[in-house]
């Protein structure tokens, strides 16, 4: 591969720049590579590298540690492109993780390896990083392999992806560890740039690719297109729903790419990305299924099976070799944007489905439509450019970081097909969690009331007489700087209106009267919209139907395009039912039932995380992939235990549950210190192939020892004995600690922690 001009102007820069700050000869020298997104940043690294290497002046004994950011499998995706690129050109020897054995890196040799691998919160991190019998002090394999190396030559630490968690004191601490010279932190988007002082002072380094040096050189696409009021208006008679329309627009424009390619004897097959909405499975009960809409309708259309290709974490289809320039997929469905440096330049054009909760334009996803097929621009200018369908209106033009503080889902995962679901009788307290408009018959007929004691009112400040209902969507903005992308969309794009098909308004119904509930602010009237939308809606259905004999059809135009107003009347009445029912049916409630016995179905077949999670390599969990809290108290323990389950040969599944929540299993115990009853939910459903169910509760230190701890185990106990015999399962269970050298299980109907006798070590 020959580098462009300004590749090879950036890594003359780069090399200046680390020769300055090599020879002050001081540590952790922060030199920043900021470059565009397409602009080959893992390529132009690999010939800074190769130049430091065959610097006759530099002949210094040092090595370089290549830590990726990316997805779980990036820096092997790197040193694949440094392998590529160097094609024996070199003597720098290319490690990773399976040359550990080394005990250290050699002279000029670069090892790569990912964050995942060596942050001790990690399975792996904790397999690298701590004392084994492969390691000769107290030290883990990484560590030792480290110490072993900076004690014969310098470090050269190369960071990629670098906006990504290097901020952390995690971070900090492998940082100190590798303690290296110079740091290279390359980053299209980096978090803090060095201040002019330091660069000046030799403290730091900072060298920049533009972005118009990348779109001239060919590399990347000069502009990038939002589809046009004509694109609309072409199609808009066909009374496609919103989604479909979108689609519509991505065949058409892929079909004019197609058709361009070939008339030029081009083998390129423009590929479509098209974004699922990431809070999808939150409101699959409120909307219909996103992904079957569009697969239905690119198979109404034509799209043949193998022409698709689906990239979800549940669900992985016709991904081989898919970024070739002639592989056969047209279409790639995703929900998030896929793994950091994952590269597919014949992607042209990006569909975007607007989220539910909150909708924000997601720029991390732009990047995947930058980069030219061939690394160079066409005679046709339609060729050179992406193109972008959405939904969004310019409200939504904001970054993703600006969105509201409840993230949302961007891992999901799903239970495996062989495990069978079971069903444990559970408690639901209303009174700590009057958190749903029910019983649905005592909500209603409050709701009736109200909007009866308004009728005068709704029937003048509300339009009886609507016809139609539109949705603003942007259209008509060509951005020129992928960077500069939202300032200019702001600035450059237009709106239309769309008219919504029945099938449109009836989700769109759904999905306000969730967000009706989701928007109260008064404590009072606040519901658990997943739990509540519907009975809202029903509700609402009622009433415009006997007191107006409106069929359906009519009167939800005349409720959606009412509550689609700021000054919306119908909201106001909904917000004083919300209050009033609880206040007039809250006490009786609490009366009449204080708490309710329910059969919990567990584990849940889908569940999503936001990215407070991380995943955890491990095997016999429930779902096809498992996802903890990233921070908690007691983490550390609950992982030392998962990793103990996973070497038990006789555990057939084992389940983490939420400590929350009426989809949980839950025991009620008494609080013997506030005087009151309240929900313990277990750690860990545990299945063994002997049919055998043990619930656990995991503790450490004074956990194990307090008032609450003992509450809670002899309530558990208690469970046990008066429901075993309903199941099908042995059900055992119990406090569980780690008391050196083995794990122990307190099986006890009165819990003692300081009683020996009560802990028997745990047998599966």
């Amino acid at each position: 591969m020959i580098l462009v001009d300004f590749q090879k102007k950036a890594v003359d820069a780069l090399s200046k720049k680390f020769f300055n700050l090599w020879q002050t000869k001081n540590y952790q020298l922060p030199l920043i590579f900021k470059a565009p997104t397409g602009a080959g940043k893992t390529i132009m690294m690999a010939e800074f590298l190769r130049t430091l290497d065959g610097n006759y002046h530099f002949d210094d004994d040092k090595a370089y540690i290549w830590i990726s950011f990316g997805g779980d499998d990036s820096y092997l995706q790197s040193k694949e492109k440094f392998y590529r690129y160097f094609n024996n050109g070199t003597d720098m020897t290319l490690r990773d993780k399976n040359d550990l054995s080394l005990k250290e890196l050699p002279k000029n040799n670069i090892f790569f390896i990912n964050w995942s691998k060596i942050k001790s919160s990690t399975k792996d991190g904790r397999v690298l990083r701590k004392d084994s019998e492969l390691t000769n002090g107290d030290y883990g394999v990484f560590d030792e392999f480290i110490i072993n190396t900076k004690n014969k030559r310098d470090l050269i630490l190369i960071i990629d992806e670098a906006h990504t968690e290097t901020s952390t004191n995690l971070a900090q601490e492998v940082i100190d560890l590798i303690n290296p010279r110079i740091i290279v932190k390359v980053t299209a988007t980096p978090k803090n740039l060095p201040n002019i002082s330091d660069v000046t002072h030799l403290k730091a380094g900072f060298i920049e690719v533009l972005e118009d040096e990348v779109i001239n050189s060919g590399l990347i696409k000069k502009s990038l297109i939002i589809q046009t009021q004509e694109e609309i208006e072409s199609i808009q008679g066909q009374n496609l729903s919103e989604d479909k329309l979108m689609v519509q627009l991505a065949i058409k424009k892929r079909d004019e790419l197609k058709k361009i390619y070939n008339e030029q004897n081009l083998d390129i097959n423009p590929l479509v990305l098209i974004q699922l909405p990431s809070d999808m499975n939150e409101k699959k009960e409120v909307s219909t299924n996103k992904k079957l809409v569009v697969l239905n309708y690119l198979k109404s259309e034509g799209v043949l099976d193998e022409e698709i290709a689906i990239w979800l974490s549940n669900e992985k289809k016709n991904l081989d070799f898919v970024t070739l320039n002639n592989n056969e997929v047209n279409f790639m469905l995703f929900k998030v944007a896929p793994a950091t440096g994952w590269d597919c330049p014949r992607a042209s054009i990006l569909v975007m489905f607007r989220e539910i909760k909150s909708p924000s334009f997601h720029t991390q996803i732009i990047g995947r439509v930058k980069r030219m097929p061939e690394a160079k621009h066409y005679e046709n200018e339609v060729l050179n450019k992406a193109y972008i369908y959405t939904n969004y209106n310019k409200s939504h033009i904001r970054d993703i970081k600006e969105a509201n503080e409840n993230k949302l889902p961007i891992f999901f995962t799903k239970l495996k097909d062989e495990i069978s679901q079971i069903s444990l009788q559970s408690v639901y307290h209303n009174r700590v969690d009057f958190n749903t408009l029910s019983p649905e018959n005592m909500w209603q007929k409050y709701m009736l009331n109200t909007l009866d004691n308004y009728k005068s009112e709704i029937e003048k400040k509300i339009d009886f007489q609507v016809s139609n209902i539109s949705n603003k969507i942007v259209v008509d903005a060509t951005i020129s700087s992928f960077d500069g992308f939202m300032v200019q969309l702001k600035q450059k794009a237009n709106e239309t209106n769309f008219t919504f098909s029945r099938n449109d308004i009836e989700k769109l119904y759904n999905l306000l009267c969730f967000e009706e509930l989701e928007k109260q602010e008064n404590d009072i009237a606040k519901y658990n919209p997943s739990r509540s939308w519907s009975a809202l809606k029903k509700a609402l259905n009622v009433w415009f139907n006997k007191r107006f004999q409106l069929h359906r059809e009519k009167f939800y135009l005349i409720i959606v395009n009412d509550l689609l107003k700021n000054d919306s009347f119908l909201k106001v009445v909904i917000n004083e039912a919300l209050i009033g029912f609880r206040k007039e049916y809250e006490i009786k409630l609490k009366e009449k039932e204080g708490k309710e016995l329910v059969n919990v179905t567990i584990p849940q077949k889908e569940v999503s995380f936001s990215d407070d999670f991380e995943e955890l390599k491990v095997f016999k969990n429930v779902y096809e992939r498992y996802y903890n809290r990233k921070k908690y108290k007691g983490k550390e323990n609950e992982e030392e235990f998962i990793e103990y389950l996973e070497k038990q040969e006789n555990i057939l599944w084992w389940h983490k549950q939420s400590d929350s929540g009426k989809e949980n299993f839950a025991i009620e115990y008494f609080d013997s210190q506030e005087q009151k009853e309240r929900l313990f939910y277990p750690d860990f459903l545990i299945m063994t192939k002997e049919n055998r169910l043990f619930i656990v509760d995991t503790k450490k230190g004074d956990t194990a020892k307090s008032i609450e701890t003992k509450d809670k185990a002899e309530a558990l106990q208690k469970w046990i004995k008066e429901n075993k015999k309903d199941y099908k399962f042995k059900i055992l269970g119990g406090i569980v600690v780690f008391q050196h050298p083995s794990w122990k299980i307190n099986y006890s109907m009165k819990y003692s922690y300081l009683d020996k006798n009560c802990w028997d070590k745990i047998n599966f």
